[in-house]
């Protein structure tokens, strides 16, 4: 007697299937360590539902003050950077945790989590949980990782990393991203150079002592400069090693 319960749950895993293989999108990675103030550090961009804000810290790296403003805008009184602890955290050989800005509208994506994984580049394979705590990327599919000495976000105008750590005026990283041919070329020095940055492991000893974990991790875990390497992702649950870090939980999926 054919079985069509069996049929049924049979194609029901199919779908699935399908429907897993189809929620993967594809995009790119990129870089930045702008030292700014997260934008889901406002809770007027919050994604729905997600209950935050996303946590700033001190130039020193404990809680900002109550009412301090993004270093990036302001520079006196109480100012608010990014956190050191946003750095990329190793799980084992082929995933990473980490943070990252991701979409053109902040609203859209902020506090969400998100799994991608290389399809391209020395990290072919790995893959990494990534919480949105930015808007950012060139495009609305890129994940703008969080990595010490990843690059500035824009004309170097975004780079809180001089009044934090006493940086360069470009911050450490390549402009935009860490991209090696930024959407708009601005040089910041007589040599033209100041936006090179960190372009090797061995340079990670540039940045301060606190940070360098993070950037070694781009060429240690990862294998190289990840910008522009490709990847399918789908957003996930986020790991609690991740909100209780951020502050924020975004809405279940």
């Amino acid at each position: 007697m054919f079985d069509f319960a069996a049929l049924f749950v049979g194609t029901i895993a199919a779908l699935s299937a399908v429907s897993f293989v189809q929620a993967q999108t594809a995009g790119t990675t990129t870089t930045t360590w702008d030292c700014c103030e997260p934008a889901c550090g406002y809770t007027s961009n919050l994604s729905p539902g997600a209950r935050g804000p996303v946590q700033s810290c001190s130039k020193s790296n404990g809680a900002a003050a109550s009412g301090a403003q993004n270093a990036c805008f302001a520079s006196s009184g109480n100012l608010a950077f990014s956190c050191d602890k946003y750095q990329p955290i190793i799980v084992n050989n082929t995933l990473s945790y980490g943070f990252a800005g991701h979409g053109n509208t902040a609203t859209s994506t902020c506090c969400k989590c998100y799994q991608f994984t290389w399809t391209s580049g020395a990290a072919a394979g790995k893959s990494m949980i990534v919480q949105a705590i930015n808007a950012g990327g060139i495009t609305d599919t890129d994940f703008d990782i969080y990595t010490p000495g990843g690059g500035t976000d824009s004309l170097a105008d975004f780079n809180a990393c001089t009044a934090q750590y006493g940086a360069p005026s470009g911050g450490w990283g390549r402009q935009y991203g860490g991209k090696s041919t930024p959407i708009i070329s601005r040089t910041h020095s007589p040599d033209g150079k100041s936006m090179i940055g960190v372009t090797s492991d061995a340079q990670c000893s540039q940045l301060p002592a606190n940070l360098q974990a993070g950037c070694h991790w781009r060429w240690q875990w990862a294998g190289g400069d990840v910008n522009t390497w490709q990847i399918t992702y789908k957003q996930v649950n986020c790991p609690s090693q991740l909100t209780s870090l951020s502050g924020c939980t975004p809405a279940g999926i």
